[in-house]
């Protein structure tokens, strides 16, 4: 028998249930796997209580793990590339509060061509992912906008230490990690093009005029951030989410920071962009 896959909005997404991830898959699920997140860029398996390992061995399905850094995990395996999302783990990344859209990595000359979000304690309220549906965003422009964006590229960057510096104050740190990237993405398995920018990250056009490029990427950003190219997530403890970081852009709404949050994160490598 097949997986169940349910479509959960117009814009993206889809639903998987009755999956047994404690041991890997077979050749066949995971296929059915690989073309479910084709299909619908993101996918969700809720109610899964999976160690460390089994939601490494779950990503490996879609390629192999970027190793951002390894850490020991509670059966002193070593767990490359996991991090943790929390406002309350020692480790923790993203700690609190409301986080602009963007793209894994876009500030790197190789993004990651997947990213995994496991929840393990989630708010009872807010702390939601808004991801946006590129493909559609990229299409729904004028054929006019779509010409203009040919051999374009975006400057995006990112300082780890703080986030949202650059957009917030107008400043760009000199270490802060940045690279240009083509504002319209091909995707290498699909054949679809998208835009590739963000609000968070994009800071100016290439090789234009500052004002004339920046206006462009107001204009944009606004067309990412239509409703109808945009899927809630609002999280459970269990859920299991990966989507294609190639077309799909993510956002996070706000929450009580008294409120504990701990996702688990793996991101699964991928390939330089190209228009």
């Amino acid at each position: 028998m097949g997986l169940k896959v349910r479509r959960i909005s117009d814009a993206l997404g889809a639903e998987i249930t009755d999956i047994d991830l404690h041991n890997p898959p077979g050749e066949a699920i995971k296929s059915e796997l690989r073309q479910a997140l084709l299909d619908h860029h993101l996918i969700v398996l809720p109610g899964q209580e999976l160690s460390d390992l089994q939601h490494k061995q779950f990503c490996e399905v879609f390629g192999k793990i970027h190793a951002e850094r390894t850490v020991p995990d509670r059966e002193s395996n070593e767990i490359v590339g996991m991090l943790r999302v929390s406002n309350f783990h020692e480790d923790g990344i993203l700690p609190n509060g409301e986080m602009w859209f963007h793209s894994d990595q876009c500030y790197f000359d190789v993004p990651c061509k997947c990213t995994s979000l496991h929840s393990i304690v989630a708010p009872k309220s807010g702390g939601n992912t808004r991801f946006s549906n590129c493909i559609k965003a990229y299409e729904a422009l004028p054929e006019q906008t779509r010409s203009q964006l040919e051999g374009l590229a975006g400057m995006n960057m990112y300082d780890y230490h703080s986030p949202n510096r650059c957009k917030v104050t107008g400043e760009h740190p000199a270490d802060a990690h940045r690279f240009a990237h083509p504002l319209v993405r091909f995707h290498p398995e699909t054949g679809k093009r998208s835009l590739y920018l963000n609000r968070l990250m994009t800071d100016h056009v290439v090789d234009i005029e500052l004002s004339r490029g920046r206006q462009l990427l107001g204009t944009l950003f606004d067309q990412l951030e239509r409703d109808e190219f945009i899927y809630e997530h609002a999280w459970a403890e269990g859920d299991l989410v990966i989507w294609d970081n190639r077309c799909l852009v993510h956002a996070r709404t706000d929450f009580d920071p008294s409120e504990k949050r701990l996702l688990r994160r793996f991101l699964v490598a991928g390939e330089k962009p190209v228009q």
